[in-house]
């Protein structure tokens, strides 16, 4: 948990930014090049869901089965 900033005369700490006569210079950060940011792709729909869980819960039925028969 960060510590309690308590309010007083002296100004907050700031990151990468440096004052000259009144002015503020910020630290500028570039990507390594300049490929397009990869969009997000879409979640797997219901139906998939949906098949991925029956295939799952058939898979654990036949191995507790065999478990249990043994």
């Amino acid at each position: 948990m960060p510590p309690i900033e308590l309010p007083g005369p002296l100004p907050r700490p700031t990151a990468g930014i440096t004052a000259r006569q009144g002015q503020i210079f910020m630290q500028s950060i570039r990507p390594d090049n300049s490929d397009p940011i990869p969009l997000r792709t879409d979640p797997p729909r219901m139906g998939t869901i949906m098949i991925r869980f029956a295939g799952l819960l058939a898979v654990a039925v036949v191995v507790l089965a065999l478990i249990w028969s043994r």
